[in-house]
């Protein structure tokens, strides 16, 4: 259980980074009104989310909601992938919530609700940022994180977009490698992780579990 927590803490978008002391990007709406719209776009990220036993018949038990799906929604600031020093939503407001699978591999889908940004545009920016490095380092002092680019996805119906690419973690002992794939539909982005101890299994296991996660994205219209 030590170890699944430490793995999902060196994937995490926010959960186990500190909170900016500075203050957020700035939205052209008003407070109440950025409210009621990450609160509407909250009932489709929830609609996207993998049912808890989507992966029962491979051995993937559900972990873990953050937020719980009792809590309310609450922006983000927008960090969709910590790839080559990270990559965000450069525009609009967001909102976003985490499901964990534990088994042979660990597998976490994050749903992102986007107001006032181009699901397709931040797409192309995970794409682009993870193309930019070969070599990363997620906190100072700490080992290099090794990224493989361009994974190839299955055609994956009712999906807008896709991308996917691998990437080391080296500072976790021992090493381990995710796979993560994000895919768009309207104004809806999910980011799909599949880890594993080795990168050929992380790969195998990626394309079943996109597919998976497409169909749930698929049926939110």
């Amino acid at each position: 259980m030590k170890r699944l927590a430490t793995v999902m803490c060196a994937l995490a978008l926010t959960a186990c980074t500190p909170t900016p002391t500075g203050p957020p990007p700035a939205v052209s709406l008003a407070p109440a009104s950025t409210s009621d719209l990450v609160k509407a776009i909250d009932v489709k990220v929830k609609a996207a989310l993998m049912p808890p036993e989507t992966f029962d018949d491979v051995g993937g038990r559900f972990q873990s909601d953050k937020p719980k799906l009792t809590a309310e929604p609450t922006g983000t600031h927008g960090e969709l992938s910590r790839v080559c020093e990270g990559v965000k939503a450069d525009s609009g407001v967001s909102t976003s919530r985490n499901r964990v699978w534990a088994g042979p591999v660990i597998i976490n889908q994050i749903v992102f609700g986007l107001v006032g940004a181009d699901a397709r545009h931040v797409l192309g920016a995970v794409r682009d940022k993870a193309r930019s490095c070969r070599t990363w380092v997620d906190e100072a002092g700490k080992p290099e994180r090794e990224v493989e680019a361009d994974v190839e996805l299955p055609e994956l119906e009712g999906v807008e977009g896709s991308y996917a690419f691998c990437s080391s973690l080296t500072e976790i002992s021992p090493p381990v490698w995710g796979c993560e794939a994000f895919l768009v539909r309207g104004d809806l982005v999910v980011g799909l992780r599949v880890v594993s101890g080795t990168e050929q299994m992380a790969r195998q296991h990626l394309p079943e579990a996109a597919r998976r996660a497409a169909r749930s994205l698929a049926e939110v219209g």
